[in-house]
């Protein structure tokens, strides 16, 4: 492999990073919301209110709040 091919697949996989990260955060939270209603033995509606940082190659680009909690808890009730 040489260094050109080694310095894409460094590209590929920063660029790929936030998306990952932000699965892996969503998840994380359904799992937590998930134990929590089998906890309380009820259903459970959270509306996390947070700013998200897109970054590439670990510089911020661009921030944003994500509309689609709301929309989800719009749904749900």
């Amino acid at each position: 492999m040489s260094p050109l091919d080694l310095l894409w697949a460094f590209f590929i996989i920063s660029s790929l990073q936030p998306v990952v990260r932000q699965r892996w955060l969503e998840a994380q939270r359904l799992r937590s919301f998930r134990q929590l209603e089998e906890k309380r033995q009820s259903r459970v509606i959270g509306l996390i209110h947070r700013q998200e940082t897109m970054r590439l190659l670990g510089f911020p680009v661009a921030r944003y709040i994500d509309i689609q909690d709301s929309e989800a808890v719009l749904r749900a009730i």
